[in-house]
């Protein structure tokens, strides 16, 4: 099961942080998530059946651009 991480700049407050994770765990195919506030990140299990970049794209959608961590 892939496991990506997500920089997420513009996650700077407790509220942020929050939506991130509904977000994330409103998106099909994403088993587990946990978001990092003083790091800015997002740590994502999901399946094959979604890519980074769709996750990524979702976020952006809600407003919280996030660049994948290599």
């Amino acid at each position: 099961m892939p496991e990506t991480t997500f920089h997420i700049p513009a996650m700077a407050d407790q509220d942020a942080a929050d939506a991130v994770m509904f977000e994330l765990q409103d998106l099909p195919c994403v088993h587990q998530a946990d978001v990092n506030l003083p790091e800015r990140t997002a740590w994502v299990s999901h399946s094959t059946m979604i890519a980074a970049e769709d996750i990524a794209a979702a976020l952006a959608e809600a407003g919280y651009d996030a660049q994948v961590r290599g």
